[in-house]
């Protein structure tokens, strides 16, 4: 009875929680490294030391699993950004577009910090979904996009709303694209100390951002003229 009581208390590979991680961890390093569409569930089974039918009955599916792996660092990149959003949508004053550039880039340079190799994985498998066009990060962005919305047109109140949303779009995609670069083995091996600092990456983002708008401007105004 005693070494039952042991078992039950010990914490291993074969824990429902530690499983789920290992199986997440396993997941991500071979989906940043290899590409999400090149990862098998055996690969992901084998790398974690478990059973070829792990992944099925932790997750239930590939698709699945993706899902969590994105979740697991995602949610708290997106609940600070919607913390962010509330902050500069309570303030009088209008928020400019370093504001807002800021309101994103910072959340995403905050999870390298905290975990630069894991937040690196992420990135990559976050970048590697935007090339493709996949809609994976939609439902897991939903709980700031309305905030995000709101604060981009408060910034930019005499933007075209298809304008607006189209040029801030593809900033935040550039953002994280040169920030989804897979991490080596050494922390100091990427992160943004390379972009120039933090300060750098927000400005080069933001000054993207501007010239993009002016430029869809420009445009509009020259082919009316015509």
């Amino acid at each position: 009875m005693r070494v039952v009581d042991q078992k039950k208390r010990r914490k291993g590979p074969h824990d429902g929680e530690a499983t789920r991680e290992a199986l997440m961890d396993a997941a991500e390093k071979l989906f940043a490294e290899q590409g999400v569409e090149a990862v098998s569930i055996r690969a992901v089974n084998s790398a974690a030391g478990l059973a070829p039918a792990a992944v099925h009955y932790h997750f239930g599916s590939r698709e699945a699993l993706l899902t969590a792996v994105l979740e697991r660092r995602g949610r708290s990149v997106v609940a600070d950004i919607a913390e962010r959003c509330d902050q500069l949508l309570t303030q009088k004053a209008q928020p400019n577009a370093r504001d807002v550039m800021e309101t994103v880039v910072a959340p995403y340079l905050a999870l390298l910090e905290r975990d630069h190799i894991g937040g690196g994985r992420w990135l990559a498998i976050t970048g590697q979904l935007i090339l493709s066009g996949s809609r994976e990060m939609e439902a897991l962005s939903t709980p700031a996009t309305e905030r995000l919305q709101a604060l981009v047109r408060r910034a930019f109140p005499d933007a075209r709303p298809d304008d607006l949303e189209n040029t801030w779009r593809l900033a935040v995609e550039a953002v994280v694209l040169l920030l989804a670069r897979t991490p080596g083995d050494e922390p100091e091996a990427d992160g943004p100390q390379e972009l120039g600092g933090r300060e750098a990456l927000i400005d080069f983002a933001t000054g993207g951002l501007v010239h993009a708008l002016q430029g869809a401007t420009e445009r509009r105004a020259r082919a009316s003229s015509r």
